[in-house]
């Protein structure tokens, strides 16, 4: 089985979470950077740091050139002209930039409009006025529509969640669910990987009910279906190109530093409906 499902349990979701808050902004995302070949193999040429979301119609990266000083004169404009190039449809999109002041320095984004497609090449091109380059590569995911089989059966019945086509790619995400007297409980992230280049496999989860709801806080593993207030699981997950997901998570981007990722993604959500019907034995007491 080519697939991992991960839990990882040594990062928490208050964790988690606070990434992922910089995920939507898309202002501070990143991506993989095995094609990244500075000129100056001593500092390098540009810190680029940035992601395509499937699901938007702008995108922002942002680049710094690494051979001025970080100061606010210094930084006032960019020595840099950035494209990117659809490499299946050989669009090219020449990116406008825009800029912010922030902790005594100007950082500049420069703006993807073109839409991002599912399964395409994406080449980001950054060029200094003297002809030396930095130029990044990423694939964007897939974009399939996630099946759980079988729904609306009972607490104990388990069920699977298939991903297909994927390709060499990460899926994460968290459960959420409601169970009378308690809040809303959310258990992850969890990891499905795909360590296959070859497109069209699928990645799978598979879960009981039962053994999540054994997992809400401070109940002694008592719940059942039967206390849900919304007979449903709920999926919230991403989807990363290769490589994205493992050189952002827990491992923060500092403007400082020669950085370079580049990567795409996209989120969604899949609700799975339960029946909260009492199985007896063991939800009836007789």
């Amino acid at each position: 089985m080519i697939f991992q499902v991960l839990n990882k349990t040594a990062l928490s979701p208050e964790k988690f979470a606070v990434w992922f808050v910089f995920s939507l902004l898309a202002l501070l995302l990143a991506g993989c950077d095995n094609s990244l070949e500075p000129l100056d193999r001593d500092t390098g040429v540009y810190s680029i740091y940035g992601s395509l979301d499937v699901n938007k119609n702008r995108n922002e990266i942002r680049i710094r050139d690494l051979n001025v000083p970080f100061s606010e004169e210094a930084t006032t404009e960019i020595d840099a002209t950035v494209t990117l190039e659809n490499l299946n449809t050989g669009l090219v999109e020449a990116l406008d930039s825009e800029r912010f002041f922030e902790a005594g320095v100007y950082h500049h984004n420069f703006i993807v409009t073109q839409n991002i497609e599912p399964d395409s090449d994406y080449q980001l091109t950054v060029t200094r006025s003297d002809g030396e380059q930095v130029i990044l590569t990423t694939t964007a995911p897939t974009y399939p529509t996630p099946v759980a089989e079988p729904i609306n059966e009972k607490c104990y019945t388990p069920i699977e969640v298939t991903f297909e086509p994927v390709y060499e790619t990460t899926i994460a995400f968290f459960i959420e669910f409601q169970a009378r007297d308690v809040r809303k409980t959310r258990l992850g992230p969890f990891v499905i990987r795909n360590d296959s280049e070859t497109i069209g496999e699928a990645a799978t989860y598979t879960f009981t009910p039962v053994d999540l709801m054994k997992l809400v806080p401070g109940t002694l593993g008592r719940y059942r279906c039967t206390d849900l207030v919304i007979p449903r699981f709920e999926f919230y997950y991403a989807h990363y190109s290769p490589g994205f997901y493992e050189s952002i998570v827990d491992n923060p981007f500092d403007a400082f530093e020669s950085t370079q990722r580049f990567g795409a993604y996209y989120e969604d959500q899949l609700f799975v409906p339960i029946d909260t019907g009492r199985v007896c034995p063991p939800d009836c007491v007789r």
